[in-house]
């Protein structure tokens, strides 16, 4: 039955074969994502060829992957979210699918690395530093469950600030954030983000696509009601277009007579109390829905939905599925270290302490070009990262009882929904790899693969290997 999760990955591997306009970029995909599920040692390009057992020579053919030409991040995105979003497990709503996204602000020191600049970091948490050098990046999940287990499986991760070039100089984060959805997202799905991007431009963007929207605003929002005009009074100026102004903070001065509900967040049951209403709020002709909510504790939110068919409980619900974007961001930064990348750019002059990011119009094309590569190659490592952390969702839902089987350590504390982590996945591949790998070189592809190749520098993988 173990046997069985590594034909799983190979299967999904081998859906992203159209992907890749060469053989030997396919090969090497293969082979670094298998480095990352089986790596033990720190996240670097040395660390997963030990894995699979390559020696020092291949260093360089590996690193060369990740600014290829023959391939495109941003198509192997959209063929993995593709790939997923026909899966039997995904989380539907209303009958469409389910995505999360946010950003996150990476920690970065280096002194020639495009893209770093200035990142301040709203949290509640005093371990984090307030201002920081580093990158941001845009993410988007889809949701993917089974029973009280829900996972966000990571689709595309892109570079979105720090680099400034001729289309991107108007664009701001909220702009890119809807292109990122725009551009994964079939039409008729739901995207559930920070009350950051609640912002008009987006929304518009997303009634073209025919996507919703489901948010939280902030408590200084303010609706207006639908405006009713007398026939046959019209006075001097332009006519009008908006109805009465409402403040919504000031709606829950009647909070003891919202409705109140045992509702399904953060997988459990808690006692909501709720108000829906709809309202204009970025455009006159065009309403939206507005859910006022005051938790258990007594925080009060209010949650903004554009599709008006769904009910209070339905979009308080999916707006707490949002927070499975930040326990992907936790496990790909600490599990698999997915942001770990190490690429300089040594025609690049060093940047000062604090860099307000670059500017493409200042530098020869040469350059503008080089810095494009780089930032692919972040890009890359990321995403290949993130699908990898992909594959060990689907193989925890799909297989989970192959996975308890064959798993060789144990836990004082194990998932209450009974579904293993994606750490409990990865240390039973990494436990039985050795023994499965050198009995299966006629049918896995990583075997076949690194037949080609060598000489190996580990003699226990030379040894299943030749057999």
């Amino acid at each position: 039955m173990i046997m069985a999760l590594y034909h799983r990955v190979e299967q999904i591997l081998a859906a992203l074969r159209p992907v890749f306009r060469r053989q030997a970029t396919f090969e090497w995909f293969v082979l670094l994502l298998w480095g990352v599920l089986l790596a033990s040692q720190p996240p670097a390009i040395t660390s997963y060829l030990n894995a699979i057992g390559l020696s020092e020579a291949y260093y360089h053919q590996a690193l060369h992957w990740f600014h290829s030409s023959a391939w495109k991040v941003s198509e192997l995105c959209q063929c993995w979210g593709k790939w997923l979003a026909e899966h039997h497990f995904v989380r539907r709503l209303n009958g469409q699918l389910v995505y999360v996204g946010d950003g996150i602000k990476v920690g970065k020191e280096g002194n020639k690395m495009p893209g770093v600049k200035r990142l301040h970091q709203e949290s509640a948490d005093v371990s984090k530093a307030e201002w920081i050098r580093g990158h941001y990046f845009g993410a988007l999940g889809l949701l993917l469950g089974a029973g009280a287990a829900l996972f966000a499986v990571p689709i595309g991760v892109q570079l979105q600030d720090g680099i400034q070039d001729e289309e991107s100089a108007q664009l701001t984060l909220v702009d890119k954030m809807s292109a990122l959805c725009v551009q994964l997202m079939p039409a008729g799905s739901y995207a559930v983000l920070d009350a950051y991007f609640a912002a008009a431009n987006l929304l518009s963007r997303f009634r073209e696509h025919n996507l919703h929207l489901i948010s939280r605003v902030r408590r200084t929002t303010v609706g207006y009601a639908p405006f009713c005009p007398l026939p046959d009074q019209r006075g001097r100026g332009r006519p009008r277009k908006w109805g009465n102004s409402v403040k919504l903070s000031d709606l829950f001065t009647q909070v003891e007579s919202f409705c109140w509900q045992p509702i399904q967040l953060y997988g459990q049951s808690v006692n909501v109390r709720y108000w829906s209403l709809q309202l204009h709020w970025d455009k006159p002709d065009t309403l939206v829905q507005f859910v006022l909510t005051q938790l258990p504790c007594g925080k009060q939110i209010i949650l903004i939905s554009s599709d008006l068919t769904l009910s209070a409980q339905a979009v308080i619900e999916a707006y707490g599925w949002r927070f499975k974007i930040e326990v992907c961001f936790r496990t790909l930064i600490h599990l698999l270290g997915g942001f770990s990348y190490r690429f300089w750019l040594k025609l690049m002059p060093s940047a000062p302490r604090w860099p307000k990011g670059l500017t493409l119009a200042d530098y020869p094309v040469a350059f503008r070009q080089q810095v494009v590569r780089k930032v692919e190659a972040f890009e890359r490592f990321v995403n290949l990262h993130a699908i990898a952390l992909g594959i060990l969702q689907i193989l925890s839902l799909e297989l989970a009882d192959s996975i308890w089987q064959g798993f060789p350590r144990w836990f004082r504390t194990l998932p209450q929904h009974g579904y293993p982590t994606e750490q409990i996945v990865r240390l039973t591949l990494q436990h039985h790899a050795p023994r499965i790998l050198a009995g299966s070189r006629p049918v896995l592809l990583l075997p076949k693969f690194l037949a080609g190749k060598a000489p190996l520098s580990d003699p226990s993988w030379t040894a299943w290997l030749t057999g």
